[in-house]
């Protein structure tokens, strides 16, 4: 910003919850730097260009991106309680409040007393939350597979990357380790759920595009609760 050597200067920090924190810093404190720009600014770049894509393919769905996140989180991990989404997610009680708030509103949740502490609840989605979220899942698949071209054979490595940066922010912020883990061994997988870098397929072998195909469709069986699978 324009101003004498004593004007403030803010930074923008991400966290990959989609919390931004604004730290003020004098000019006279600056560090020097003649390089590239850092990483957690690549970070706040890259949620800001996703948050877009997202916004961008859910418009009409009723949800934005970051509620797309929301019901997913839910629908394959909860019922939770407001502050495990806090952790897991990074965002404050009072944002994490005003989400559940507004799908409260649309008949999304469902609350459940909490077994293990009586003075809290379970949130989870209710079956016309779970029918928003199958509808939006079809318009988020096909913001994936726009991307897809980009990534050979797979994004597996992509994911690898962005696993570490996001643990390395979790030490950084206190927050509980995400509640799923993306494995690069022998059977490759997301937590329970396998996600091969290879099709086994005894048939002829599958050209590229048709192994994408293949793996359009794995993704969307995933995003399916293993009860609805036929």
């Amino acid at each position: 910003m324009p101003g004498d050597a004593h004007d403030a200067k803010y930074f923008i920090f991400a966290v990959p919850t989609a919390l931004l924190y604004f730290i003020s810093v004098t000019n006279d404190s600056l560090p020097p730097s003649a390089g590239p720009m850092s990483l957690l600014f690549d970070v706040w770049l890259v949620m800001s260009l996703a948050s877009r894509l997202l916004d961008d393919a859910l418009a009409g769905s009723g949800l934005t991106g970051d509620d797309f996140g929301m019901y997913s989180l839910l629908r394959r991990f909860g019922p939770v309680t407001p502050s495990q989404l806090s952790r897991w997610t990074g965002m404050g009680a009072t944002t994490v409040s005003a989400y559940l708030k507004r799908m409260d509103a649309r008949s999304h949740t469902e609350r459940t007393p909490n077994p293990a502490d009586r003075r809290s609840y379970l949130i989870g989605l209710s079956s016309d939350g779970v029918a928003a979220h199958d509808a939006a899942t079809v318009a988020f698949l096909a913001a994936m597979h726009t991307l897809a071209p980009a990534f050979q054979p797979d994004s597996l490595d992509e994911r690898l990357a962005l696993q570490h940066v996001d643990s390395a922010l979790r030490d950084a912020t206190g927050m509980d380790p995400r509640p799923y883990t993306v494995i690069d061994d022998a059977t490759g997988g997301i937590g329970e759920h396998t996600e091969n870098r290879r099709l086994s397929y005894r048939g002829e072998p599958l050209n590229t595009k048709q192994e994408r195909l293949v793996r359009h469709y794995i993704d969307f069986v995933r995003a399916q609760p293993a009860g609805d699978c036929p």
